[in-house]
């Protein structure tokens, strides 16, 4: 019986491993993603001040258009495919998250995890689960 305890402890402890590890990865990936996307729009900004600069100080004088003008536009064009190539990655990532916590929450339901009412750690308030022998947040043994 304690071997089987403790086989299923270490079990638990090693998924939730695996699960934070595989979490910490996606955040990491999100964040980078997301600070891609702000430098991206702060380079596209300041490409468009730039532009916005130059649009008006030609049309303060009259003047035509010149062609350095025109590799202005490409420039601030190609910083927009970036900026919506950036966005359908964060978004493919968003649906990516979804599809597993839809698998996990089905997963957890085939095994009547999820079934009765939710029980909350009594030291630190973590939702536990119908197996929890202790916390997976704070270590405390679940009582019942």
């Amino acid at each position: 019986m304690s071997k089987d305890l403790w086989s299923k402890i270490s079990q638990t402890i090693k998924t939730g491993a695996e699960t934070l590890v595989q979490e910490t990865k996606e955040l990491t990936k999100m964040g980078r993603l997301k600070v891609e996307l702000m430098t991206l729009e702060n380079e596209r900004n300041r490409k468009l001040q730039e532009l916005g600069r130059k649009v008006y100080a030609l049309y303060k004088v009259g003047a035509a258009f010149p062609p350095e003008l025109a590799q202005d536009f490409q420039a601030v064009d190609e910083t927009e495919k970036r900026i919506e190539e950036t966005n359908r990655e964060i978004e493919d990532l968003k649906a990516e998250d979804e599809a597993r916590e839809a698998a996990r929450l089905e997963e957890e339901k085939a095994k009547g995890e999820t079934s009765g009412p939710k029980a909350y750690c009594s030291q630190c308030g973590a939702e536990l689960r119908p197996t929890d022998v202790f916390c997976s947040q704070c270590g405390t043994k679940v009582a019942g």
